[in-house]
């Protein structure tokens, strides 16, 4: 009796583990979804559960964190339950499904099976609990605006109006997304760049919202320009003077691109009191393209003197690829391979960064310090206010002033002479 009470223990413990198994050739391939209940475009749809099948025992856990993580059930009226059973994997609502609406569940990225092979592409099933599905879906790209990049895995919202129903949906390794199907109506359409993977907004995470309208016959596509926005009116974090006549100030968060900065918005005083004059104020990119403009000029200026000296260079340099064509997207070449440019954002990134520039006859001094004052300053959101720093210029150091002089000759001394024996 013994070795079969034994034998019985040792089956339970097998049952609870859910190692890799033994045996056979490594598998190297993802899980594989055989299918899915209910079917995707199904009406009607009575069950209680949306379950996924699986060829292979997949992992009850997500990379970093639990396996509902891995599920978005729109729309969503919190998390939804998500039970794992070896090679299938159930999903339901927290109070169960509507009557007469129209779900999408969708399986992210990252589902791995027990020898760590992760499924690289996700899964969408939309069916309803009435007779029909409606048509529409908002459609649109994520930045990250600042970055000047697309935003994968984004998250997206799509709020009803009036009755702050929440769809949800994320970006794309691209940032594209789809959400849907939605009925005609009014809607807030919401994108956050979800750090911590709590589907919510947090302090300091990047996010942009729009409204929309959906009907008319099309669905709209949206452009989401992911930046961190709260109602705190910038600081001036740090100032740094490059030369006796210009300085950068750089602010702790974005300035609202619809702000005009003046000269006159900047006040410089030394320490004793003597205004600084300010005559130009430059965002980065306006640096930049001044910058750039006088490369391009100098470059213009090189290359016809060298057009002048060879008229058979001249023509050879001329010859230049055509143009793309109207609507068709310039690419570059990597490796052979023809590149398509990554997308980038209609609009550049609001400043954080500006270059001041001040009159030569009012100069910075080495070893004085100075209080510089910005005023009207406003972010993304919130009011305007005054933010100020005070900076001390290091002296010159004396020996900087003198005329670098070449380090004597050394002179090696010439060998004592053997007399003979």
């Amino acid at each position: 009796m013994r070795w079969i009470v034994a034998l019985a223990a040792a089956s339970v413990t097998g049952c609870a583990s859910i190692g890799a198994p033994p045996g056979g050739p490594p598998r190297t391939t993802p899980p594989v979804i055989l299918s899915i209940t209910p079917d995707s475009g199904a009406v009607n749809v009575r069950g209680q559960s949306v379950i996924f099948a699986f060829d292979v025992v997949v992992s009850d856990r997500a990379p970093g964190g639990e396996l509902d993580n891995l599920f978005l059930l729109s729309p969503e009226e919190g998390r939804p339950r998500v039970r794992w059973r070896r090679d299938r994997i159930e999903v339901r609502p927290r109070r169960g499904f509507r009557a007469n609406t129209t779900y999408s569940i969708t399986l992210l990225p990252g589902l791995a099976d027990l020898r760590g092979n992760v499924m690289k592409t996700g899964k969408t099933v939309i069916f309803s609990t009435g007779p029909t599905i409606p048509p529409y879906s908002v459609f649109g790209r994520v930045f990250d605006w600042l970055g000047e990049r697309t935003a994968p895995r984004a998250l997206v919202e799509v709020i009803r109006r009036p009755d702050s129903l929440r769809f949800v949906g994320a970006a794309d390794s691209t940032g594209q997304f789809s959400v849907g199907p939605l009925d005609v109506g009014q809607y807030t359409v919401r994108a956050i760049l979800d750090n911590n993977n709590n589907r919510g907004l947090d302090p300091g995470e990047p996010w942009d919202s729009v409204a929309v309208t959906v009907g008319g016959g099309a669905s709209p596509f949206v452009e989401l320009l992911a930046i961190p926005r709260d109602t705190v009116p910038p600081r001036l974090l740090t100032v740094s003077v490059r030369d006796s006549v210009s300085m950068t100030a750089t602010f702790d968060k974005a300035l609202n691109p619809e702000l005009t900065i003046v000269p006159e918005s900047f006040r410089i005083v030394s320490s004793d009191s003597a205004p600084l004059r300010v005559v130009r104020v430059l965002t980065r990119a306006q640096s930049d393209s001044l910058q750039k403009a006088a490369q391009d000029s100098a470059a213009r200026v090189r290359d016809d003197s060298v057009a002048r000296a060879d008229t058979s260079r001249a023509r050879a340099d001329t010859v230049r690829p055509p143009p793309p064509a109207a609507g068709q997207p310039d690419t570059a070449r990597l490796g052979g391979r023809v590149v398509a440019p990554q997308p980038k954002p209609s609009r550049p990134p609001p400043p954080r960064e500006l270059n001041v520039q001040v009159d030569s006859r009012t100069p910075f001094v080495p070893g004085k310090s100075y209080r510089v004052t910005v005023k009207d300053v406003r972010g993304l959101l919130g009011p305007a206010r005054a933010t100020e720093r005070v900076i001390i210029l290091p002296r010159a150091r004396p020996d900087s002033l003198r005329p670098t002089q070449p380090p004597p000759p050394r002179v090696t001394p010439p060998a004592p002479t053997r007399r003979p024996p």
